[in-house]
């Protein structure tokens, strides 16, 4: 009689704690606790998503909140460990102090690496090492709502979740129909390096935006994948209508230097200083900080397409994404960091 009682209570334990079966983008089957407590995320798309949904939740990062982002992050967060990059060339995860967090999930987002088989085994011998559940939900930017409405039923954050769907479809819905209606495209330059001429490649990940909100890239795609050093000879000869930095250091350079001044974008003051606080409105990292960026470069460069009071957007996606009340004073000083 003991014995039987004692097997139901495990029964009834085991049906609590493991309660739930879900299936990742990998098509690996999870087997998860029905309440989701302690989160740890994997890379920097992840830590944002899930910061925005339920910081209270996460337990550690995968890398540190850099002092420029921590002044928009809650403080009780933003010295969690770090326990490293959790799998790929640079893999650096601290396996041990992962495992003292005791966290109920491990959540990794973004691109599939390689094939779906690959990155499943990747993934499967990292759980099997830590004895914890690891999922990932492939993500990107136009299926930032599906993503999510996804982790609002997997976290019980449905309301959140959906107020955080909605603002990201309803950017997504704007640059679709602005695209839809251009005639004449504005033809963009935009680099990320302290001397402004790494140059930031069409169909490249990291200048998504851009074409996303219906403006053209000078860069063709064959200068390839990831940031290339170009000349300001070559620079001349594409004469972009506008100019876009994130470097202080090359947007003084541009507005002010004689070896930038006879480009059209110059001489037109449309050289512009991206806003990036906490994080760059285009990119770096790619996450759901380029949700804030089409309505951004979507105002700015085809503003009857874009009808909208960017400040307000502004303090609204602070407090959906970064659960931080801007001010408008505020908010003006970061969409115009140039003044």
């Amino acid at each position: 009689m003991k014995k039987a009682i004692l097997l139901l209570l495990i029964c009834l334990l085991a049906t609590n704690i493991f309660a739930v079966s879900f299936t990742d983008s990998l098509g690996r089957v999870a087997e998860l606790p029905k309440e989701l407590d302690r989160i740890v995320p994997s890379g920097n798309l992840a830590q944002l998503v899930l910061y925005s949904i339920a910081p209270e939740r996460i337990v550690g990062w995968s890398s540190r909140i850099s002092e420029t982002a921590a002044k928009y992050f809650e403080q009780d967060v933003v010295n969690l460990p770090v326990f490293g990059t959790f799998y790929g060339k640079k893999a650096n995860l601290n396996k041990e102090a992962l495992m003292s967090a005791a966290p109920d999930v491990v959540i990794d987002m973004g691109e599939i690496k390689g094939t779906k088989e690959e990155m499943a085994k990747e993934l499967d011998d990292l759980q099997h090492d830590v004895m914890i559940p690891v999922i990932f939900i492939e993500a990107y930017l136009d299926n930032t709502p599906d993503v999510f409405r996804t982790l609002g039923k997997l976290l019980d954050e449905e309301e959140k979740c959906e107020k955080l769907a909605v603002f990201a479809e309803e950017a997504l819905n704007m640059a679709e129909e602005a695209r839809k209606a251009i005639t004449e495209q504005v033809t963009v330059y935009y680099s990320s390096s302290e001397d402004g001429l790494d140059a930031i490649a069409e169909g490249n990940f990291h200048g998504e935006v851009i074409e996303k909100v219906g403006a053209k890239n000078v860069v063709p795609s064959t200068f390839g994948s990831s940031s290339n050093k170009v000349s300001m000879e070559q620079l001349y000869i594409w004469d972009p209508d506008v100019i876009i930095l994130t470097s202080p250091e090359a947007y003084k350079k541009a507005t002010t230097g004689n070896e930038w001044k006879s480009l059209s974008a110059v001489k037109n003051g449309k050289v512009y200083l991206m806003p990036s606080e906490p994080y760059p409105f285009l990119d770096n990292p790619p996450a759901t900080n380029r949700i804030i960026g089409i309505y951004w470069l979507g105002n700015l460069l085809y503003p009857d397409l874009y009808p909208v009071d960017i400040v307000e957007k502004t303090i609204e996606f602070y407090s959906l994404y970064y659960n931080n009340n801007l001010s408008a004073s505020d908010a003006e000083r970061i969409l115009n960091p140039s003044i």
